[in-house]
């Protein structure tokens, strides 16, 4: 496994390794282990909150719902959930825009570059997941993959019952 095949894996199903948007926190943990907290979204309230596995950051909701998924690639190497073993793995990283869309066009994954383009910067996104994938150009010959993510949209969080056990995550 490469992270190329994980980027790739990202793009076509929205997932990298157990993770992906609507899971619960919990039933991740329970594969996973504890996630690194790495603290709240905003300063007044504690959810959401983020939490990661290796580079791999969760946009919590204080349902549990995993809301976003964001992989920080811009390391020479990162650690990424690998599907099959569901362990952190340190891989390889320095991802290119043509390796990246060449990968997607193999799985016979669907992209688009997205027209509205930041300075020093590219972006495409997968369809119709709409895994996002930002290059960064400003760092040599090729674009070098930055990030990728991918979020949904607004849901409607159940209020938590009464009596609810605490989890371990802040309930």
């Amino acid at each position: 496994m490469t992270a190329l095949d994980v980027m790739t894996e990202f793009g076509s199903t929205g997932r990298i390794g157990p993770l992906r948007c609507g899971a619960s926190l919990t039933d991740i943990a329970a594969v996973l282990g504890p996630p690194w907290d790495i603290g709240r979204v905003s300063t007044r309230t504690r959810w959401p909150h983020l939490f990661s596995y290796g580079h791999v950051e969760l946009c919590v909701c204080r349902c549990r719902t995993v809301t976003t998924l964001s992989a920080q690639t811009w390391h020479d190497v990162v650690e990424l959930p690998a599907a099959r073993t569901n362990t952190i793995t340190s891989l390889p990283a320095r991802l290119t825009y043509r390796q990246l869309t060449a990968a997607l066009d193999a799985a016979g994954c669907c992209w688009q570059p997205v027209s509205r383009q930041s300075p020093g910067g590219v972006e495409l996104r997968t369809r119709p997941l709409g895994v996002a994938f930002t290059f960064r150009t400003d760092d040599g010959p090729e674009p070098l993959l930055e990030n990728a993510s991918v979020w949904l949209d607004p849901h409607d969080c159940p209020p938590l019952p009464p009596g609810h056990p605490d989890d371990g995550f802040g309930a």
